[in-house]
């Protein structure tokens, strides 16, 4: 994963456009394009600014990064999976992400009791 697409995710993950995060970035929309395909590399000023539309850090732009990385390399599929997940958990109301959290506890409980079976 690069920085691009670490961009690209958290902007999805908000519901935003690439047009809304480019205007508020104060950069054009097609320039946004190019930085999330890998096509460019933003300037330090322009990472800034993205991370400031994104409501967010450069410093947790490279964590989420890093993360995502580490997951990449361990599994394809459970980091598109948590992408999605990402994506729905973010517009819960914090009792319904506590449920969330409770549920797939019990979903893990229940899985290892399955296998020891």
């Amino acid at each position: 994963m690069n920085i691009g697409q670490a961009l690209k995710r958290r902007r999805e993950a908000r519901g935003d456009t690439l047009e809304e995060v480019a205007y508020r970035a104060d950069t054009d929309a097609s320039n946004l394009s190019r930085i999330e395909r890998g096509m460019q590399q933003p300037s330090v000023l322009l990472l800034q600014n993205l991370a400031k539309a994104l409501g967010t850090s450069v410093s947790e732009i490279y964590r989420e990064l890093e993360a995502g990385s580490r997951i990449l390399e361990l599994d394809e599929p459970l980091a598109a999976d948590l992408a999605k997940m990402q994506r729905h958990f973010r517009h819960l109301k914090p009792a319904d992400r506590v449920l969330v959290l409770e549920f797939t506890q019990m979903i893990k409980r229940r899985s290892k009791q399955q296998t020891s079976q």
